[in-house]
């Protein structure tokens, strides 16, 4: 979902300045506005699902006898988005799994929407307690609600209302006509529904910023085109400017997403300086320029390739028993001081390790037969290896096709005593007995396996390319210092280097022979 989310932001952009350009190109013809914005949050929400999900079928034309064939519209995009933007790999493996990181953020997603809607609520209720108070009167031939701190403004979706504050009455005739104009015009115009649609949007992507923007935009625009057509049907100039100045000097209760004649100092400056500019010269080459342009720009962002969201979740699991699935919950011991814990969870397992550097957070797997479980988003897999009797002894897990740990299963006891073994090294934070000699070893970057385990060993010998680049880069060992136990029970040395410093995380087994090691250099 994570990518998929990027993806939509990244459309967002290009829509915004779509719509930017739009409203420059209508502001040079002396055209509506809104519409650019309105159009450009409904393709903000519309376009990223339907480039990544839907597909066409499209008719075979000049052979009849042949059926018509279907069209991902993904398929048919020319502009990948950079692949670090995309890159959720690394933050699964940290956070857990990507299903469990999907999860979370749909969750994230559905609180922030359930918030804003009662948000929402909560401010509709507030205004209709409100209007309980106020008095229905007529101004200037129209009928009004009078508030004693609220508006001039437009209130309702379904049954909007003009309200007006009280202060009002008392103004001349003139900015009296001028405001009832104003929201007169906000009704035949319909921008109370056109505001509450945009709100709608915005609830159903509440995460994107840029939909906020889009948003902000469009409510400005609705007053710049409201003023546009008061002017159009035979207001003063000069009054009107002078009776935006008098609103804007009161203060009024905010009532949300209502379309209303006040709004800040800045913006009403803004809308005036609009009302008193004049046509320029060229403005209809202008306008059709900037117009070309944004029509381009909103091709540009119908081309982005959208993540695809079938790459990673292809492969589906099978179905097992919950009496299947038990047999394989219980405890796996990697090393003295690391075990695996194994338990069910409804229709597939969870794994935690701890005592590893490499995995923090649990670990879903999901069954791909009776005996070998994969773990999504991940080219991982765990196999539970059983007796004649069936009965499960051990598990091996591999990553990219090579052995990552071998696991005796043990009973509760033993797990318990691994688990304090562990928590008993992190208080006491003393090296293991041979630590220094052992990285003494491993700095050496020795050619023989001798004081290696087996498995690193193997891994040192694939990595031997990009290891030696990495050194060549730091430099030689100048010094080296015990950094203490890390929360996962291996021993943290901080290696400074001619050109940088690195850290190496050790895990030494009870004859001084390395088990593992992990080195990363220090950033900065």
């Amino acid at each position: 979902m994570l990518p998929w989310m990027v993806y939509a932001a990244l459309v967002t952009v290009f829509l915004s300045m779509a719509a930017l350009l739009g409203e420059y190109a209508a502001k040079q013809r002396q055209r509506a506005t809104r519409g650019a914005w309105l159009t450009a949050m409904i393709l903000s929400l519309l376009l990223p699902l339907t480039i990544a999900f839907a597909s066409i079928r499209v008719p075979v034309i000049f052979h009849a006898v042949m059926p018509a064939t279907t069209l991902a519209l993904r398929g048919a995009t020319s502009i990948p988005i950079p692949a670090g933007m995309l890159a959720w790999d690394a933050m699964a493996q940290h956070a857990s799994t990507a299903h469990t990181l999907d999860s979370a953020v749909a969750g994230i997603w559905l609180t922030l929407s359930v918030l804003l809607l009662g948000i929402f609520a909560i401010t509709t209720a507030s205004l209709h307690r409100q209007k309980r108070h106020w008095k229905e009167g007529s101004l200037c031939n129209a009928t009004v609600l009078f508030s004693p701190n609220v508006g001039p403004a437009v209130v309702g979706i379904f049954q909007p209302h003009i309200v007006v504050p009280t202060w009002l009455a008392r103004t001349p005739d003139a900015q009296q006509l001028h405001v009832i104009a104003h929201e007169s015009s906000h009704l035949r115009a319909r921008d109370p529904q056109l505001l509450a649609l945009a709100m709608a949007l915005v609830v159903l992507m509440p995460w994107n910023v840029m939909l906020w923007w889009q948003f902000h935009r469009l409510r400005r625009a609705v007053e710049v085109d409201c003023d546009a057509r008061v002017l159009r049907g035979g207001g003063d100039l000069h009054e009107y400017c002078e009776t935006l100045i008098e609103v804007g000097q009161y203060r009024s209760t905010t009532i949300g997403v209502a379309a209303g004649m006040s709004e800040s100092v800045s913006f009403l400056e803004q809308r005036i300086k609009l009302m008193l500019l004049k046509p320029k010269k060229w403005a209809r080459a202008w306008a059709v320029g900037l117009a070309c342009l944004s029509l381009g720009v909103v091709a540009v962002a119908a081309q982005v390739t959208p993540p695809d969201a079938n790459q990673k979740s292809a492969e589906k699991a099978v179905t097992l028993s919950p009496g299947v699935l038990d047999g394989y919950a219980g405890y796996y011991k990697v090393s003295d001081l690391s075990v695996i814990t194994i338990t069910r969870n409804a229709d597939h397992l969870v794994l935690r390790m701890n005592g590893q550097v490499a995995l923090k957070g649990p670990v879903d797997l999901y069954p791909r037969n009776n005996r070998e479980f994969f773990v999504p988003s991940m080219n991982a897999s765990v196999d539970f290896l059983q007796n004649v009797e069936g009965v499960t002894k051990a598990l091996v897990g591999s990553i990219e096709g090579h052995v990552a740990v071998r696991a005796n299963r043990v009973d509760e006891a033993v797990a318990t005593h691994i688990n304090k073994a562990l928590a008993n090294r992190i208080a006491d934070q003393k090296p293991f007995p041979g630590s220094e000699k052992a990285l003494q070893l491993l700095l050496s970057d020795p050619e023989d396996i001798k004081g290696l385990s087996p498995e690193l060993a193997q891994i040192r010998k694939e990595q031997k390319p990009d290891r030696q680049k990495y050194l060549d880069r730091l430099g030689p060992v100048q010094s080296y210092k015990f950094g203490g136990v890390t929360d996962f029970g291996w021993d943290r040395y901080v290696v400074e280097r001619r050109n940088g410093a690195e850290t190496v995380y050790l895990l030494v087994d009870g004859n001084g022979s390395i088990v593992s090691a992990y080195r990363h250099p220090v950033s900065g």
